[in-house]
């Protein structure tokens, strides 16, 4: 080779160097441009909270809690009715375009409908003749075209509409889809019509309704998405905490008669938080998510139960081994007619892997402890009867009874009573990763 193509070949060499550079810069700019600053995060948290003030003004009963159970309820009947006789049945809670979104649906289904997380976009009280909450969700689902079947997972844009001035219906006709006249179970004629009551309900008459809905995106998942391990994100973002987190601690010691937050603290923090983060954890590693069944919400469960099961058909184990917690402080304290809430951001070590039944090696690793941090969210129904001893974790916390008996719909099978709905106890109602928490 020349000097002179020597050189030229030099120039190329550098010019594709610094090329890929540029390329690598740019996504790294792309990559922090589209996570949210702690500023913008909690200026969205604050905006929101101002559009929920607004919206409890004219309706006292409204709970973000019992809220998002109906939007979970709905969003999995939607795609696990949507081909299927009984899509009619929420004929009430959709648009009329959207009662007709499926009329010309093929040969295929949608099953295994997992909802990973619900954040509130916008709320509009301020119109005259409706209400209006925008939430955006993350999901994912499994559609089987002709035998042939694909995961996906989606970001949608969900809007909901109702007539001015109602009162949110009680818990029991939030927690899942009924007639919001009778109760019943839903079950309706394509015009609204309730087979148990009779009563025509028109949408946004008594309760929410789907109005407008939009995909973001979608992608499509493999397995080996299950294991892959991605650098943590959120880990040293600061932490977001609630504007008036002081006078939402005094208003909830004023309520329970406490002279100091410690009295509630510190016991809340061993006998719970810790508590359950070491058993759900526990249960998640050695693939027993039935085990944690009590201590977990209806909707948590069920996100998370997809993946306990493709772990089982795959014979894959998370391990979490040597987990310890840090620091647990409080972020947010909520409190509504029903039922109240804490969020707590959970600091812990472990070493996350996955591996197969043989021991081999999936995903993770087993030498590199992994340090992160999750904003977690416990409720509790109001006026609950509050046991002066803490109750194991190990029992139902309505009759004392051993644990080993709950069903997968929560109801002990000793009494008989349903104990994910935070009427007996504290249950895990969100987790959080830190780098998507916006408060």
């Amino acid at each position: 080779m020349s000097n002179e193509e020597l050189v030229i070949f030099l120039i190329i060499v550098i010019v594709f160097i610094l090329i890929k550079m540029m390329e690598k810069r740019r996504n790294a700019d792309s990559s922090l441009a589209s996570m949210p600053t702690p500023v913008i995060r909690a200026r969205r948290q604050d905006q929101v909270k101002q559009q929920l003030a607004l919206l409890k003004q004219s309706d006292p009963n409204f709970s973000g809690i019992l809220f998002l159970d109906f939007v979970h309820s709905l969003y999995s009947k939607f795609y696990s009715y949507s081909t299927h006789p009984e899509f009619r049945y929420l004929s009430p809670f959709l648009g009329a375009d959207l009662q007709r979104h499926f009329d010309r649906a093929g040969p295929w289904t949608i099953t295994e409908v997992v909802i990973n997380g619900i954040k509130w976009q916008e709320i509009n009280a301020e119109d005259p003749d409706s209400e209006t909450i925008c939430l955006v969700i993350d999901a994912n689902y499994t559609l089987d075209l002709q035998g042939q079947r694909t995961r996906y997972a989606v970001t949608e844009r969900w809007q909901f509409e109702r007539k001015k001035g109602l009162l949110s219906p009680e818990p029991e006709k939030m927690q899942s889809l009924c007639c919001p006249h009778c109760g019943a179970p839903a079950q309706f004629t394509d015009a609204g019509l309730c087979e148990h009551c009779a009563r025509v309900i028109h949408q946004g008459d008594r309760q929410w309704y789907l109005a407008r809905r939009a995909v973001l995106e979608t992608t499509a998942l493999a397995a080996a998405d299950a294991v892959s391990y991605a650098e943590e994100q959120g880990t040293h973002l600061e932490t977001i905490k609630q504007a008036d987190l002081h006078e939402q601690m005094l208003r909830f010691q004023q309520q329970y008669g406490l002279s100091d937050w410690e009295d509630f603290w510190r016991p809340f923090v061993d006998d719970v938080v810790r508590a359950y983060f070491i058993s759900i954890y526990s249960a998640w590693s050695h693939r027993d998510w039935q085990g944690a069944r009590h201590l977990l919400s209806d909707r948590l469960f069920e996100a998370n139960l997809f993946w306990q099961q493709l772990y089982a058909e795959q014979n894959w184990f998370n391990r979490l081994d040597d987990l310890n917690i840090g620091q647990a402080e409080v972020v947010k304290i909520e409190l509504d007619p029903f039922y109240e809430a804490i969020t707590v951001r959970i600091f812990a070590s472990c070493y996350d892997y996955t591996e197969d039944a043989g021991g081999k090696l999936i995903g993770g690793s087993k030498r590199s402890l992994r340090r992160y941090s999750e904003y977690w969210t416990f409720v509790r129904r109001i006026g609950a009867e509050k046991s002066s001893t803490p109750y194991s974790i190990n029992q139902c916390p309505q009759c004392g009874a051993p644990a080993d008996n709950i069903g997968q719909t929560a109801v002990c099978g000793y009494c008989g009573a349903k104990i994910s709905t935070g009427e007996f106890s504290w249950v895990l109602f969100l987790m959080m990763q830190d780098e998507a928490y916006e408060g």
